[in-house]
C-alpha cells in the first residue's frame, strides 16, 4: 500500500481483498507493508488504524521515520517486539516491492510538514529536512508498465516532465484548484504554494505546466475537499476533462 490515509478504515471495508480472514487472523489484514511518500497527516494517520499487534513493514526516508518516531502517538506501533519493521528509502535508489514491483523514489521536497517544525511564530512554512527526503514521488514498474505517483508537488521540473513522459499513467497532485483556495474559504489560512502544492489552474498551474506531457494517462489525486473539480457539474471539472485529465476515484482498478 502507498500511504495510509485517515480514510484507511473505510478503504479496507470497501475492498474485500483487504479484509481480515481466518488465514491472516481475524485482527489482521493482508496489508504487509506501506510505502510513505511524506510525513503529512494525510499520508500517515491511517497507520494508527493498523495497530492491533499486526507485524507491519513501513518504507520511509530517514527524515519521515524520524518525524513519526518523535511523535508519541506512533508508539502504538511498537508495543511488542518486531511489530514494526522500518525499511529506509534513499531518494533515487530503486528497491523491490513484493518481489516483482520495482519502485524508484523521486526526491520532490526538502521541507517537512508544519506540525513537525519547531517554529512557534505561526508562519505556515515548512521546516528544512535532509535533501530530497521530506517528500518523494514514486515510479512503479512491473511487467513492462510504469506508473508515476506524485501526490504533493512543490514544483514541476524538466526532469520530472521527462519521467512522466516515460510512464503509462501519472497520478499527480490535485490538492488545490487555485493558489488562494484555502484563504478564500477561511481567512488567515496559507496559500497552496506556500504549503508545497502547485495549484491546478492558471498559466503556472499543473494543467499548463504539463500540457507538453502527452504520452501517459493523466490523473489528479489527493484532492482537497475545497477543490471545485469535485463537482461533476462545475466548469472546473469540464475544464480538466477537456484538457485530457481524469480525477482518481475510490475503487479504481487498472489491468
Amino acid at each position: 500500500m502507498i500511504n495510509a490515509s485517515p480514510d484507511l478504515k473505510f478503504q479496507i471495508e470497501a475492498d474485500p481483498e483487504l479484509w481480515p480472514s481466518h488465514t491472516n487472523g481475524k485482527r489482521s489484514t493482508p496489508i504487509a507493508g506501506i510505502v510513505l511518500t511524506s510525513a503529512d497527516l494525510d499520508q500517515v494517520l491511517g497507520l494508527l488504524l493498523l495497530r492491533e499487534f499486526q507485524p507491519l513493514v513501513v518504507y520511509a526516508t530517514a527524515t519521515v521515520r524520524g518525524i513519526l518516531e518523535a511523535n508519541s502517538f506512533f508508539r502504538m506501533l511498537r508495543r511488542i517486539p518486531n511489530q514494526m519493521t522500518w525499511v529506509e528509502i534513499v531518494p533515487s535508489r530503486s528497491f523491490l516491492l513484493g518481489g516483482e514491483i520495482l519502485c524508484t523514489p523521486i526526491p520532490l521536497s526538502d521541507c517537512s510538514p508544519f506540525y513537525a517544525s519547531d517554529s512557534s511564530d505561526g508562519n505556515p512554512q515548512y521546516q528544512s529536512a535532509a535533501p530530497g527526503e521530506a517528500s518523494i514521488g514514486l515510479v512503479l514498474e512491473s511487467k513492462g508498465r510504469r506508473i508515476a505517483f506524485t501526490p504533493a508537488l512543490p514544483e514541476i521540473t524538466d526532469e520530472l516532465r521527462a519521467i512522466y513522459n516515460t510512464c503509462d499513467a501519472i497520478l499527480v497532485d490535485g490538492t488545490f484548484w487555485s493558489d488562494a483556495e484555502l484563504s478564500d474559504t477561511q481567512h488567515g489560512t496559507p496559500l497552496a504554494r506556500s504549503i508545497g502544492h502547485i495549484p491546478i489552474s492558471g498559466p503556472e498551474g499543473t494543467i499548463a505546466l504539463l500540457e507538453s506531457v502527452t504520452r501517459p494517462r493523466k490523473i489528479f489525486v489527493h484532492i482537497n475537499n475545497t477543490n471545485p473539480i469535485l463537482d461533476p457539474r462545475g466548469e472546473e471539472r469540464k475544464l480538466i476533462e477537456d484538457s485530457g485529465w481524469q480525477i482518481g476515484d475510490d475503487g479504481w482498478q487498472w489491468s
